[in-house]
Protein backbone atom coordinates (compact mmCIF):
# COMPACT_ATOMS: atom_id res chain seq x y z
CA UNK A 1 0.00 0.00 0.00
CA UNK A 2 0.72 3.67 -0.10
CA UNK A 3 2.32 5.46 2.66
CA UNK A 4 1.26 9.44 2.29
CA UNK A 5 3.25 11.93 4.59
CA UNK A 6 3.78 15.96 4.14
CA UNK A 7 5.58 17.96 6.81
CA UNK A 8 4.17 21.01 7.77
CA UNK A 9 5.82 24.28 9.76
CA UNK A 10 4.53 26.34 13.18
CA UNK A 11 1.93 27.76 10.74
CA UNK A 12 0.13 24.98 10.15
CA UNK A 13 1.67 25.57 6.32
CA UNK A 14 2.61 22.13 4.40
CA UNK A 15 5.90 22.48 2.85
CA UNK A 16 6.63 18.86 1.32
CA UNK A 17 4.48 16.10 0.72
CA UNK A 18 5.81 12.36 0.50
CA UNK A 19 5.09 8.91 -1.16
CA UNK A 20 6.31 5.53 -0.21
CA UNK A 21 5.01 1.80 -1.26
CA UNK A 22 4.95 -0.33 1.54
CA UNK A 23 4.32 -3.91 2.68
CA UNK A 24 1.51 -5.41 4.44
CA UNK A 25 3.24 -7.32 7.20
CA UNK A 26 0.72 -7.68 9.35
CA UNK A 27 -0.24 -10.32 6.87
CA UNK A 28 3.31 -12.20 7.49
CA UNK A 29 3.38 -15.33 10.03
CA UNK A 30 6.30 -16.16 12.05
CA UNK A 31 8.94 -18.56 10.52
CA UNK A 32 7.34 -18.69 6.92
CA UNK A 33 7.67 -15.20 5.87
CA UNK A 34 10.37 -14.00 8.51
CA UNK A 35 12.12 -15.30 11.68
CA UNK A 36 13.98 -12.95 14.02
CA UNK A 37 13.01 -8.99 14.08
CA UNK A 38 14.64 -7.54 16.74
CA UNK A 39 17.19 -4.75 16.11
CA UNK A 40 18.91 -2.52 18.40
CA UNK A 41 18.05 1.43 18.48
CA UNK A 42 20.49 4.02 19.79
CA UNK A 43 19.94 5.04 23.33
CA UNK A 44 18.90 8.75 23.62
CA UNK A 45 21.17 9.19 26.76
CA UNK A 46 24.09 7.92 24.93
CA UNK A 47 22.85 10.76 21.83
CA UNK A 48 23.02 13.58 24.91
CA UNK A 49 25.97 12.26 26.13
CA UNK A 50 27.51 12.79 22.95
CA UNK A 51 26.26 16.15 22.22
CA UNK A 52 27.77 17.61 25.52
CA UNK A 53 30.96 16.60 24.46
CA UNK A 54 30.33 18.53 21.19
CA UNK A 55 29.68 21.28 23.42
CA UNK A 56 31.97 20.58 25.86
CA UNK A 57 35.06 20.51 23.85
CA UNK A 58 34.20 21.68 20.52
CA UNK A 59 33.78 19.13 18.82
CA UNK A 60 32.58 19.20 15.20
CA UNK A 61 29.10 17.65 14.69
CA UNK A 62 27.97 16.19 11.59
CA UNK A 63 24.23 14.62 10.85
CA UNK A 64 23.97 11.99 7.80
CA UNK A 65 20.47 9.79 6.42
CA UNK A 66 20.50 6.82 4.63
CA UNK A 67 18.30 7.11 1.80
CA UNK A 68 15.93 4.22 1.06
CA UNK A 69 17.78 2.76 3.98
CA UNK A 70 15.55 -0.67 4.66
CA UNK A 71 16.57 -1.55 0.81
CA UNK A 72 19.86 -1.96 1.48
CA UNK A 73 19.47 -5.08 3.58
CA UNK A 74 19.25 -8.72 2.28
CA UNK A 75 16.05 -11.08 2.78
CA UNK A 76 16.49 -13.79 4.68
CA UNK A 77 12.75 -15.47 3.56
CA UNK A 78 10.78 -15.99 0.74
CA UNK A 79 8.13 -13.29 0.18
CA UNK A 80 5.80 -12.51 -2.18
CA UNK A 81 3.55 -9.07 -2.58
CA UNK A 82 1.36 -7.84 -5.17
CA UNK A 83 2.40 -5.63 -7.60
CA UNK A 84 2.28 -1.40 -6.70
CA UNK A 85 -0.66 -0.02 -7.34
CA UNK A 86 -0.55 2.18 -10.78
CA UNK A 87 2.84 0.59 -11.36
CA UNK A 88 1.29 -2.71 -12.40
CA UNK A 89 3.03 -5.13 -15.88
CA UNK A 90 0.49 -4.24 -18.29
CA UNK A 91 -0.82 -7.90 -19.11
CA UNK A 92 0.58 -9.27 -16.18
CA UNK A 93 -1.52 -7.48 -13.45
CA UNK A 94 -2.04 -10.66 -11.68
CA UNK A 95 0.98 -11.28 -11.21
CA UNK A 96 3.06 -10.75 -8.19
CA UNK A 97 6.69 -9.80 -7.48
CA UNK A 98 9.20 -12.05 -5.12
CA UNK A 99 11.27 -9.87 -2.93
CA UNK A 100 14.84 -9.70 -3.59
CA UNK A 101 15.48 -7.28 -0.68
CA UNK A 102 13.87 -6.40 2.56
CA UNK A 103 11.46 -4.04 1.97
CA UNK A 104 9.62 -1.62 4.37
CA UNK A 105 6.86 -2.96 5.91
CA UNK A 106 8.33 -6.70 6.29
CA UNK A 107 8.99 -7.66 9.76
CA UNK A 108 12.70 -8.32 9.09
CA UNK A 109 13.18 -4.85 7.20
CA UNK A 110 15.31 -2.95 10.47
CA UNK A 111 17.01 -6.05 11.46
CA UNK A 112 18.04 -6.54 8.32
CA UNK A 113 19.41 -3.01 7.67
CA UNK A 114 21.06 -2.79 10.84
CA UNK A 115 23.11 -5.88 10.37
CA UNK A 116 23.95 -4.43 6.54
CA UNK A 117 25.01 -1.47 8.31
CA UNK A 118 27.09 -2.71 11.12
CA UNK A 119 29.03 -4.64 8.85
CA UNK A 120 30.11 -1.91 6.17
CA UNK A 121 30.58 0.14 9.32
CA UNK A 122 33.28 -2.97 10.03
CA UNK A 123 34.40 -2.93 6.83
CA UNK A 124 35.21 0.62 7.36
CA UNK A 125 37.03 0.05 10.51
CA UNK A 126 34.71 0.96 13.25
CA UNK A 127 33.60 -1.17 16.10
CA UNK A 128 30.38 -0.86 18.45
CA UNK A 129 30.48 -0.67 21.83
CA UNK A 130 29.38 -2.80 24.62
CA UNK A 131 27.63 0.21 26.11
CA UNK A 132 25.23 0.78 23.20
CA UNK A 133 24.87 -1.25 20.27
CA UNK A 134 24.50 1.85 18.09
CA UNK A 135 27.35 3.69 18.60
CA UNK A 136 30.14 2.87 16.85
CA UNK A 137 33.91 4.30 16.93
CA UNK A 138 37.47 3.86 14.98
CA UNK A 139 40.45 2.27 16.44
CA UNK A 140 41.75 5.32 18.36
CA UNK A 141 38.08 6.42 19.65
CA UNK A 142 38.87 9.72 17.76
CA UNK A 143 35.62 9.54 15.61
CA UNK A 144 32.37 8.42 17.15
CA UNK A 145 28.90 7.76 15.63
CA UNK A 146 25.67 7.58 17.05
CA UNK A 147 22.43 5.71 14.61
CA UNK A 148 19.18 5.95 15.25
CA UNK A 149 17.64 3.31 12.64
CA UNK A 150 18.53 5.19 9.08
CA UNK A 151 20.31 8.73 10.66
CA UNK A 152 23.65 9.20 11.76
CA UNK A 153 25.31 11.59 14.43
CA UNK A 154 29.42 11.49 14.14
CA UNK A 155 31.34 13.93 15.94
CA UNK A 156 35.25 14.31 15.96
CA UNK A 157 37.66 17.18 16.36
CA UNK A 158 38.80 17.42 12.49
CA UNK A 159 36.16 18.56 10.03
CA UNK A 160 38.29 16.78 7.44
CA UNK A 161 38.66 13.61 8.22
CA UNK A 162 34.60 13.27 8.85
CA UNK A 163 34.06 14.54 5.39
CA UNK A 164 36.77 11.30 4.04
CA UNK A 165 34.72 8.88 6.67
CA UNK A 166 31.19 10.11 4.82
CA UNK A 167 32.76 9.57 1.38
CA UNK A 168 34.00 6.40 2.02
CA UNK A 169 30.29 5.27 3.49
CA UNK A 170 28.69 7.04 0.42
CA UNK A 171 30.17 4.65 -2.07
CA UNK A 172 27.89 2.13 -0.07
CA UNK A 173 25.19 3.80 1.11
CA UNK A 174 23.76 6.78 -0.58
CA UNK A 175 23.87 9.00 1.75
CA UNK A 176 22.59 13.17 2.66
CA UNK A 177 24.82 14.98 5.08
CA UNK A 178 24.80 18.16 6.99
CA UNK A 179 27.24 19.89 9.52
CA UNK A 180 25.58 21.22 12.63
CA UNK A 181 22.51 19.66 11.75
CA UNK A 182 19.06 21.85 13.03
CA UNK A 183 16.82 18.07 13.58
CA UNK A 184 18.00 14.71 14.82
CA UNK A 185 16.25 11.99 16.39
CA UNK A 186 12.66 14.00 16.86
CA UNK A 187 15.00 17.02 18.26
CA UNK A 188 15.24 20.58 17.30
CA UNK A 189 19.06 21.71 17.37
CA UNK A 190 19.85 25.23 17.57
CA UNK A 191 23.92 25.83 17.77
CA UNK A 192 24.93 29.33 19.51
CA UNK A 193 28.51 29.68 19.94
CA UNK A 194 28.99 27.95 23.44
CA UNK A 195 25.52 26.83 23.72
CA UNK A 196 22.88 24.40 22.08
CA UNK A 197 19.16 24.57 22.85
CA UNK A 198 17.41 21.44 22.65
CA UNK A 199 13.51 21.52 22.00
CA UNK A 200 10.69 19.72 20.96
CA UNK A 201 8.25 22.60 20.68
CA UNK A 202 7.11 21.30 17.37
CA UNK A 203 5.52 18.17 18.80
CA UNK A 204 4.09 20.46 21.20
CA UNK A 205 2.38 22.49 18.91
CA UNK A 206 1.37 19.20 17.55
CA UNK A 207 -0.20 17.52 20.55
CA UNK A 208 -2.15 20.62 21.23
CA UNK A 209 -3.40 21.22 18.18
CA UNK A 210 -4.37 17.07 17.98
CA UNK A 211 -6.56 17.58 21.53
CA UNK A 212 -7.90 20.84 20.96
CA UNK A 213 -6.01 22.82 23.35
CA UNK A 214 -4.71 25.42 21.62
CA UNK A 215 -7.11 28.21 23.26
CA UNK A 216 -7.24 26.41 26.96
CA UNK A 217 -5.60 28.95 29.24
CA UNK A 218 -2.20 27.96 30.49
CA UNK A 219 -0.74 27.75 33.96
CA UNK A 220 2.59 27.92 35.64
CA UNK A 221 2.96 24.14 36.82
CA UNK A 222 2.68 20.68 35.52
CA UNK A 223 0.32 19.94 38.02
CA UNK A 224 -2.03 21.45 41.05
CA UNK A 225 -1.04 20.96 44.39
CA UNK A 226 -3.94 18.56 45.07
CA UNK A 227 -2.91 16.58 42.24
CA UNK A 228 -2.45 12.97 43.80
CA UNK A 229 -5.77 13.52 45.69
CA UNK A 230 -7.49 14.00 42.50
CA UNK A 231 -6.03 10.84 40.61
CA UNK A 232 -6.21 8.66 43.67
CA UNK A 233 -9.57 8.69 44.00
CA UNK A 234 -11.73 5.28 43.01
CA UNK A 235 -12.88 5.34 39.28
CA UNK A 236 -15.97 6.33 38.41
CA UNK A 237 -18.17 4.89 36.28
CA UNK A 238 -17.81 7.94 34.02
CA UNK A 239 -15.08 6.35 32.39
CA UNK A 240 -13.54 8.12 29.04
CA UNK A 241 -12.05 6.97 25.69
CA UNK A 242 -9.60 5.09 26.87
CA UNK A 243 -7.96 5.58 23.34
CA UNK A 244 -7.64 8.76 23.76
CA UNK A 245 -6.18 8.69 27.10
CA UNK A 246 -3.13 6.77 26.33
CA UNK A 247 -2.54 8.39 23.33
CA UNK A 248 -2.27 11.86 25.20
CA UNK A 249 0.11 9.90 27.82
CA UNK A 250 1.82 8.59 25.11
CA UNK A 251 2.43 11.52 23.96
CA UNK A 252 3.63 13.26 27.01
CA UNK A 253 5.16 10.22 28.38
CA UNK A 254 7.75 10.85 24.90
CA UNK A 255 8.21 14.72 25.42
CA UNK A 256 9.13 14.50 29.43
CA UNK A 257 11.52 11.27 28.72
CA UNK A 258 13.70 13.53 26.46
CA UNK A 259 13.55 16.98 26.68
CA UNK A 260 11.36 18.07 29.28
CA UNK A 261 11.81 16.26 32.60
CA UNK A 262 9.65 18.86 34.32
CA UNK A 263 6.67 16.90 33.01
CA UNK A 264 7.82 13.41 34.03
CA UNK A 265 6.01 13.01 37.42
CA UNK A 266 2.73 14.24 36.75
CA UNK A 267 3.17 12.05 33.76
CA UNK A 268 4.17 8.82 35.88
CA UNK A 269 1.45 9.68 38.17
CA UNK A 270 -1.41 9.64 35.19
CA UNK A 271 -0.48 6.93 33.59
CA UNK A 272 -1.11 4.41 36.61
CA UNK A 273 -4.95 4.82 35.18
CA UNK A 274 -4.28 4.35 31.68
CA UNK A 275 -6.50 1.19 31.86
CA UNK A 276 -9.46 2.46 33.06
CA UNK A 277 -9.54 6.33 33.01
CA UNK A 278 -12.39 8.45 34.45
CA UNK A 279 -13.52 11.81 33.96
CA UNK A 280 -11.32 13.06 36.73
CA UNK A 281 -8.27 11.23 35.76
CA UNK A 282 -8.96 12.97 32.31
CA UNK A 283 -9.35 16.71 34.14
CA UNK A 284 -5.91 16.31 35.39
CA UNK A 285 -4.68 15.62 32.15
CA UNK A 286 -5.54 18.48 30.61
CA UNK A 287 -3.61 20.28 33.69
CA UNK A 288 -0.03 19.44 31.74
CA UNK A 289 -1.66 20.25 28.08
CA UNK A 290 -2.18 23.95 29.32
CA UNK A 291 0.91 24.03 31.35
CA UNK A 292 2.80 23.21 27.70
CA UNK A 293 1.13 25.71 26.31
CA UNK A 294 2.35 27.75 28.77
CA UNK A 295 5.85 27.11 28.04
CA UNK A 296 6.48 25.27 24.98
CA UNK A 297 9.07 27.59 24.31
CA UNK A 298 11.45 25.96 27.17
CA UNK A 299 14.58 24.16 25.76
CA UNK A 300 17.13 22.32 27.14
CA UNK A 301 20.09 24.27 27.24
CA UNK A 302 23.63 22.44 26.71
CA UNK A 303 26.50 24.87 27.89
CA UNK A 304 30.33 24.31 27.51
CA UNK A 305 31.14 23.90 31.82
CA UNK A 306 35.07 22.53 31.71
CA UNK A 307 34.79 21.04 34.93
CA UNK A 308 36.47 18.01 36.18
CA UNK A 309 33.51 16.64 37.69
CA UNK A 310 32.15 14.40 34.26
CA UNK A 311 29.36 12.85 35.80
CA UNK A 312 26.98 13.67 38.69
CA UNK A 313 24.01 12.05 40.03
CA UNK A 314 20.99 13.51 41.97
CA UNK A 315 18.42 11.01 43.65
CA UNK A 316 15.50 12.14 46.08
CA UNK A 317 12.31 10.12 46.73
CA UNK A 318 9.05 11.67 48.37
CA UNK A 319 7.98 9.11 51.00
CA UNK A 320 4.75 6.53 51.12
CA UNK A 321 2.88 9.19 48.73
CA UNK A 322 1.02 6.52 46.95
CA UNK A 323 -2.58 6.66 48.32
CA UNK A 324 -2.84 2.53 47.64
CA UNK A 325 -0.12 0.76 48.55
CA UNK A 326 1.79 3.59 50.27
CA UNK A 327 4.61 3.46 47.98
CA UNK A 328 7.17 5.94 47.49
CA UNK A 329 8.26 7.47 44.71
CA UNK A 330 11.59 7.79 43.54
CA UNK A 331 13.84 10.21 41.16
CA UNK A 332 16.97 10.77 39.27
CA UNK A 333 18.92 13.25 37.43
CA UNK A 334 21.92 12.56 36.16
CA UNK A 335 24.37 15.49 34.51
CA UNK A 336 27.49 15.27 32.42
CA UNK A 337 29.42 18.15 32.50
CA UNK A 338 26.82 19.99 34.28
CA UNK A 339 24.32 19.49 31.70
CA UNK A 340 21.30 16.94 32.49
CA UNK A 341 21.09 14.21 30.44
CA UNK A 342 19.23 11.58 31.58
CA UNK A 343 16.06 10.85 34.46
CA UNK A 344 13.92 9.14 36.06
CA UNK A 345 10.58 9.00 38.18
CA UNK A 346 9.04 5.76 39.06
CA UNK A 347 7.19 4.17 41.95
CA UNK A 348 9.68 1.98 44.01
CA UNK A 349 8.79 -1.87 43.93
CA UNK A 350 8.53 -2.39 48.03
CA UNK A 351 7.04 -0.59 50.50
CA UNK A 352 9.73 1.73 52.24
CA UNK A 353 9.88 1.58 56.13
CA UNK A 354 11.36 5.30 56.62
CA UNK A 355 12.33 8.48 54.27
CA UNK A 356 15.77 7.39 54.73
CA UNK A 357 14.72 3.46 53.65
CA UNK A 358 12.95 5.64 50.28
CA UNK A 359 16.30 7.49 49.57
CA UNK A 360 18.38 4.65 50.03
CA UNK A 361 16.43 2.76 47.35
CA UNK A 362 16.21 5.79 44.79
CA UNK A 363 20.21 6.11 45.13
CA UNK A 364 20.71 2.34 44.54
CA UNK A 365 18.83 3.04 41.17
CA UNK A 366 20.76 6.43 40.65
CA UNK A 367 23.71 4.54 40.98
CA UNK A 368 23.05 1.41 38.17
CA UNK A 369 22.52 4.27 35.70
CA UNK A 370 25.72 6.49 36.77
CA UNK A 371 28.48 3.07 36.69
CA UNK A 372 26.99 2.67 32.89
CA UNK A 373 27.08 6.00 32.08
CA UNK A 374 30.82 5.59 33.21
CA UNK A 375 31.25 2.60 30.18
CA UNK A 376 29.35 4.67 27.50
CA UNK A 377 32.44 7.41 28.47
CA UNK A 378 34.86 5.04 28.40
CA UNK A 379 33.15 4.01 24.82
CA UNK A 380 33.54 7.65 23.84
CA UNK A 381 37.39 7.87 24.68
CA UNK A 382 36.76 9.60 28.18
CA UNK A 383 38.13 8.18 31.41
CA UNK A 384 35.41 8.87 33.57
CA UNK A 385 36.79 10.41 36.91
CA UNK A 386 35.01 8.54 40.02
CA UNK A 387 30.79 9.67 39.40
CA UNK A 388 29.25 11.34 42.39
CA UNK A 389 26.04 10.96 43.48
CA UNK A 390 23.88 13.80 46.05
CA UNK A 391 21.13 13.13 48.16
CA UNK A 392 19.62 15.42 50.69
CA UNK A 393 18.91 12.74 53.60
CA UNK A 394 21.72 12.44 55.90
CA UNK A 395 20.58 8.87 57.14
CA UNK A 396 20.88 7.69 53.99
CA UNK A 397 24.28 9.12 53.16
CA UNK A 398 25.68 7.57 56.53
CA UNK A 399 24.28 4.08 55.52
CA UNK A 400 26.03 4.03 52.07
CA UNK A 401 29.47 4.79 53.56
CA UNK A 402 28.86 2.07 55.95
CA UNK A 403 31.02 -0.91 55.29
CA UNK A 404 28.01 -3.10 57.62
CA UNK A 405 23.92 -3.09 58.16
CA UNK A 406 22.66 -2.24 61.77
CA UNK A 407 19.55 -3.42 63.14
CA UNK A 408 17.49 -0.63 61.01
CA UNK A 409 19.11 -1.66 57.98
CA UNK A 410 19.93 -4.94 57.82
CA UNK A 411 16.04 -6.53 56.37
CA UNK A 412 16.51 -3.89 53.16
CA UNK A 413 17.04 -6.50 49.92
CA UNK A 414 20.07 -7.95 48.85
CA UNK A 415 19.09 -5.67 45.33
CA UNK A 416 19.06 -2.60 46.89
CA UNK A 417 22.53 -2.88 48.51
CA UNK A 418 24.13 -1.82 44.95
CA UNK A 419 25.07 1.52 46.12
CA UNK A 420 26.42 0.73 49.37
CA UNK A 421 29.00 -1.54 47.76
CA UNK A 422 30.04 0.82 44.82
CA UNK A 423 31.05 3.40 47.40
CA UNK A 424 33.29 0.65 49.02
CA UNK A 425 34.67 0.25 45.97
CA UNK A 426 35.13 3.59 45.69
CA UNK A 427 33.25 3.38 41.86
CA UNK A 428 31.29 6.48 43.20
CA UNK A 429 30.92 8.69 46.14
CA UNK A 430 28.23 9.55 48.01
CA UNK A 431 27.93 13.57 48.78
CA UNK A 432 25.23 15.37 51.42
CA UNK A 433 23.28 18.43 49.63
CA UNK A 434 20.88 20.74 51.28
CA UNK A 435 17.23 19.86 50.89
CA UNK A 436 17.37 23.08 48.93
CA UNK A 437 19.30 22.63 46.48
CA UNK A 438 17.81 18.97 45.72
CA UNK A 439 17.09 19.46 41.76
CA UNK A 440 15.02 16.20 41.51
CA UNK A 441 12.56 17.30 43.54
CA UNK A 442 10.60 18.19 40.25
CA UNK A 443 10.69 14.78 39.53
CA UNK A 444 8.87 12.86 43.03
CA UNK A 445 6.54 15.58 44.19
CA UNK A 446 4.05 18.33 43.26
CA UNK A 447 6.43 21.82 43.35
CA UNK A 448 4.61 25.49 43.54
CA UNK A 449 5.53 28.11 40.86
CA UNK A 450 8.57 29.42 43.10
CA UNK A 451 10.41 26.13 43.08
CA UNK A 452 9.94 25.39 39.59
CA UNK A 453 11.21 28.44 38.70
CA UNK A 454 14.37 27.40 40.48
CA UNK A 455 14.32 24.18 38.69
CA UNK A 456 14.33 25.27 35.52
CA UNK A 457 17.80 26.96 36.44
CA UNK A 458 19.36 24.00 37.78
CA UNK A 459 17.86 21.80 34.92
CA UNK A 460 18.85 23.77 32.45
CA UNK A 461 15.15 25.10 31.46
CA UNK A 462 15.07 28.32 29.72
CA UNK A 463 12.82 29.80 26.57
CA UNK A 464 13.97 29.62 23.16
CA UNK A 465 12.04 31.24 19.92
CA UNK A 466 12.39 30.10 16.21
CA UNK A 467 11.08 27.96 13.31
CA UNK A 468 10.19 24.32 14.09
CA UNK A 469 8.87 21.46 12.07
CA UNK A 470 6.17 18.90 12.43
CA UNK A 471 5.45 15.75 10.41
CA UNK A 472 2.74 13.99 10.16
CA UNK A 473 1.61 10.60 8.63
CA UNK A 474 -1.63 9.03 6.79
CA UNK A 475 -1.95 5.40 5.92
CA UNK A 476 -4.01 5.04 2.68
Amino acid sequence: MWQLSHKINEHGEVYQHKAKWVVLGSHHEHMLHYYDTWASVGRNKTFKVMLSLVVNFNYIAYQFNVETAFLHGETDALVYVKQVKGYEVKGKEKWVWKLRKSFYGTKQAPRMWKAKLTATLNNLGLASAQSDESFFFNSDKTLLLHVHIDDGFIIRKSEKSIIVFLDKLNNTLKLKYKRRPMQHSGYNLKWCNSELKINQKGLIVKLLRQFRMEECKSVKTPCNGNFLNEIGCKSSSDVIKVTLFQQAIGSLNYLAHHSRSDLLFTVNQLSKHSTKPSQSHWNALKHPLCYLKETKDKCLVYRQQLIKEELTGWADAYYANDREDRKSIGGYVILAFSNPICWLSKKQLVVAQSTTEAEYIAMNICSKQLWWLTFVFNDLGHVSPQPTLLNDNSGEVTISNKASLNANTKHIEVRYQYVRECVMKKLIKVVQVSTNDMIADVLTKPLVVVKLQEVYRQLHLKDLGGVLIVEENHLC
